[in-house]
């Protein structure tokens, strides 16, 4: 299985020989008995930052932007959650609580402190649950990428997702998961990404996708998207950037602009052309965005309020 780090200009011959999951011998072990595979990518004693996936996707969906944060100095680890990727998949564990505790789990077992962690997609939802479970301990500040603060319909709230919002979008979406797990990786490719990814990228995040478990994936999905995240939002101290992909298809723009309007401390930064996966559409402007946060705070990016 290929990586997406060979199709980045100027990659050595072992990056074009490394296989998507060859990266996932380093692992920690959960108190649950759980194998957690991560990576470090860059030198030690730079700037932390975790990156962390979203739902049905892998720490190999952030290949393109790893080598790009590494080379500005900074120190990247990016894992797969659990029933994802190189990760195990048990039978229990199916909840944004849970994941959230694994985050926890290796932030400690590796001692890191000071973390810039950045959530994409269910991954937003994972920091989330972890500052509620454990405060801001060994956080410094988090980057948001395109995710609505409860994907439900509410009597009070329209904004959520557009493809699972109710018992009947979340019960289609389990079956096409259980009858047609193949056609579900390749579909989500297409919903996805507005600007065009190369046919190689979307083959390995194909594979990537097939990597997790559908039952697994199925059962999470039931607790991410009933959860409700505006009562704590508001609690967060932390300096936050909030990245909007305008062309999202899988959230209205407005309902993941209410992330930046409820935390207290946080800017928002919409990318006028990308949808959801912003970070693989746009890998260089993400990037240059979030090393800036990293090493400047909001010096640089609190005047950027459009990436074209």
């Amino acid at each position: 299985m290929q990586s997406l780090l060979s199709l980045l200009p100027g990659a050595s011959p072992e990056d074009a020989a490394r296989p998507a999951g060859s990266a996932a011998n380093t692992s920690i072990t959960t108190t649950d008995g759980v194998k957690l595979v991560y990576q470090r990518h860059g030198r030690v004693g730079g700037p932390v930052v975790v990156l962390v996936h979203g739902w049905s996707g892998s720490q190999h969906y952030f290949d393109l932007n790893t080598r790009q944060l590494a080379n500005q100095g900074l120190t990247v680890y990016a894992y797969d959650q659990r029933f994802h990727g190189g990760s195990d998949k048990p039978s229990w564990g199916f909840h944004v609580a849970r994941l959230a505790a694994d985050l926890h789990e290796l932030l400690c077992q590796l001692d890191l402190s000071d973390v810039t962690v950045v959530g994409t997609s269910m991954g937003c939802a994972v920091i989330w649950s972890y500052i509620e479970l454990f405060g801001e301990q060994r956080l410094k500040q988090c980057i948001f990428v395109d995710q609505a603060p409860l994907q439900n319909t509410a009597p009070d709230w329209k904004w959520g997702s557009t493809g699972c919002y109710d018992l009947a979008s979340l019960t289609r979406l389990q079956c096409k998961l259980q009858s047609d797990f193949p056609g579900f990786a390749k579909d989500n490719g297409a919903f996805c990404a507005s600007l065009p990814l190369a046919p190689e990228v979307v083959r390995v995040l194909e594979q990537e996708t097939l990597r997790a478990d559908p039952r697994a994936l199925a059962l999470l999905m039931a607790d991410h998207t009933a959860l409700d995240w505006r009562p704590l939002l508001p609690r967060i101290t932390l300096p936050c950037l909030n990245l909007v992909g305008r062309q999202s298809a899988v959230f209205p723009w407005y309902g993941c602009e209410v992330v930046g309007k409820l935390i207290p401390n946080c800017h928002t930064v919409f990318f006028e052309r990308a949808n959801h996966w912003l970070y693989l559409e746009q890998p260089k402007e993400f990037c240059s965005l979030l090393a800036d946060f990293v090493l400047h705070g909001f010096v640089k990016v609190s005047q950027v309020l459009h990436v074209p």
